[in-house]
């Protein structure tokens, strides 16, 4: 409930601060990409509140309540055993930056496929009429192939993270 309360909050927010601006402001943004701002934003907030701070509580309390058992058995097989923790915390800490850098990048390129396909949608006749919609498609499917290949390169950072989390499962 808190995170639709704060999704809420955030989309009043953001519509009270864009509504005052001059229409030339507006004009100059593709059609849809503040809705399409506002949207992502909204619910990438709403998402990571509702779901995945349920999941990091649950997940920090299990590791604490873990390492406590632990402590109480052997000291030294928990000292080696919680050294992987920290070379994976590391590890997400340094990457993480940039994963997150790339997935900005990818929804910015989505974002402007997506206007592209709201201004075709939205001006349907204009389009037909002029026999552009070939050339919609292009740069409706350059955007695509775009995002496509930034997204590629979320691939060595995901691999990183999961190679050290492997390698430190390795009996």
């Amino acid at each position: 409930m808190n995170s639709l309360r704060i999704s809420a909050n955030l989309r009043l927010t953001y519509l009270t601060s864009v509504l005052p601006q001059p229409i030339s402001m507006l004009d100059a943004l593709p059609a849809g990409r503040m809705t399409a701002i506002l949207t992502n934003t909204a619910n990438t907030v709403q998402l990571g509140i509702g779901e995945k701070l349920g999941s990091l509580v649950t997940a920090l309390s299990l590791v604490i309540i873990a390492l406590t058992i632990a402590l109480s058995h052997s000291w030294k097989l928990t000292l080696v055993s919680a050294s992987g923790l920290v070379v994976i915390a590391i590890t997400y800490g340094t990457t993480m930056p940039f994963m997150i850098r790339k997935l900005k990048s990818v929804e910015e390129s989505d974002m402007a496929a997506s206007s592209i396909a709201g201004e075709a949608l939205n001006s349907v006749r204009m389009v037909a009429a002029c026999g552009a919609e070939a050339k919609m498609a292009e740069r409706y499917a350059g955007w695509v192939r775009e995002s496509r290949k930034r997204g590629a390169g979320m691939a060595k950072i995901v691999a990183i993270q999961q190679a050290i989390g492997e390698f430190l499962h390795i009996p």
